[in-house]
């Protein structure tokens, strides 16, 4: 089971709007309203025909997805089925499991609490975690953990804890505190600072700091520091294994048999990937990504902070999209932002083999690419 990170398409290339230059009746010159609108008629079925693409071309059962122009409005598009029993279409208003989307809650929650001074990003972890034997702790950053150059290895690959995971059918609840035993005997792969390495140990670390400094469930400060202000009124940490209706059920189709993996907690993820959201909410945190209203100045300059790996304090960045990928089992999610363009995507697929939310992406990508 893994919860990663993909790239897929290159950096693109945008062309900046034509604004038509009118002559009034009084001679006067003025700016009018661009002729140009990227969700017209013409675009809307290309992007309709790209998600068909996609089903006819993968082994997906459903996707829902959400174009957002600011100025616009939404395209919403939703294609296959949401339940292979009972054959019920997907619903734009699922709740889903967002897998390492989570990451960038997380990360929004530290660099608010260091705007507070709760915490410093320059410390180490085991300043802040002292009682676990983590290697290079004293070396470590709080900021390596969010741009993902520690050095750790990555628990999640543990083959321990997938077990664990998998024979129980995702019935097991790990604590962050048992995530982490893996590192306690590992080297590190690097000298921390030195390279990018995509590592879910790093969230996961990050979480048990902001438990620690607050002295609450990380679920709280989520609640407090980001749902409520930004009104996300249906991103939560799950308790139990199951999602709130409505939800769609997810598939995997390894080990090649399609197996029904919807009620797989991911506990595995924690603060890494734990959370779960529908397509409006998420629409609004790939707006703040890129604003990061949430954030001072120096945070928000923290927050853009992107590396040679094209990654930054928990975000991601390919070309003018800012943002993050989610995948476990069964769910894969994209939700990013163009901050050239003003565009939110999210796309949503209830199967993760061949990551068909990325492939959905990419075809969208190339679409407004060519705008």
């Amino acid at each position: 089971m893994q919860t990663k990170r993909r790239k897929f398409f290159t950096p693109l290339l945008f062309s900046p709007f034509l604004f038509i230059l009118l002559i009034s009746c009084n001679g006067e010159s003025s700016l009018t309203e661009p002729q140009f609108k990227i969700l017209n008629e013409e675009n809307i079925a290309k992007f309709q025909a790209a998600a068909d693409k996609v089903m006819r071309s993968y082994p997906v059962p459903g996707m829902i997805a959400c174009i957002s122009v600011e100025g616009e409005g939404d395209l919403n598009i939703t294609r296959g089925v949401g339940n292979l029993s009972t054959t019920e279409p997907m619903n734009i208003n699922n709740n889903f499991r967002m897998a390492s989307v989570t990451k960038t809650f997380t990360t929004e929650a530290v660099l608010i609490l260091s705007d507070e001074g709760k915490i410093d990003l320059n410390k180490t972890v085991s300043f802040y975690l002292p009682e676990f034997n983590i290697p290079g702790g004293d070396k470590i950053t709080i900021r390596m953990l969010g741009n993902m150059t520690s050095g750790l290895i990555d628990v999640i690959n543990d083959a321990t804890l997938n077990a664990a995971y998998i024979n129980s059918q995702g019935t097991i609840k790990f604590t962050p505190e048992e995530l982490i035993v893996p590192l306690f005997t590992s080297t590190l792969k690097f000298t921390p600072g030195s390279q990018f390495d995509y590592c879910n140990s790093n969230t996961i670390l990050l979480g048990l700091v902001i438990k620690k400094v607050t002295g609450k469930p990380v679920k709280d400060v989520f609640e407090e520091k980001i749902f409520v202000p930004l009104g996300l009124t249906h991103t939560f940490w799950p308790e139990t294994n199951y999602l709130p209706f409505p939800y769609h059920h997810a598939y995997t189709t390894s080990p090649g048999v399609l197996t029904d993996v919807t009620y797989y907690g991911n506990s595995i993820g924690n603060a890494a990937g734990i959370l779960i959201s529908n397509l409006a909410d998420l629409k609004i945190w790939a707006r703040e990504l890129s604003e990061r209203n949430l954030l001072s100045a120096n945070s928000k300059a923290e927050r853009f902070l992107f590396g040679t790996g094209g990654y930054a304090f928990g975000l991601d960045k390919m070309g003018d999209w800012v943002g993050h990928s989610g995948g476990i089992f069964g769910w894969n999610t994209m939700v990013y932002y163009n901050t050239i363009k003003k565009i939110s995507i999210v796309i949503h697929t209830n199967t993760l083999e061949n990551t068909p939310a990325g492939v959905t992406f990419n075809e969208f990508g190339k679409i407004i690419n060519n705008l």
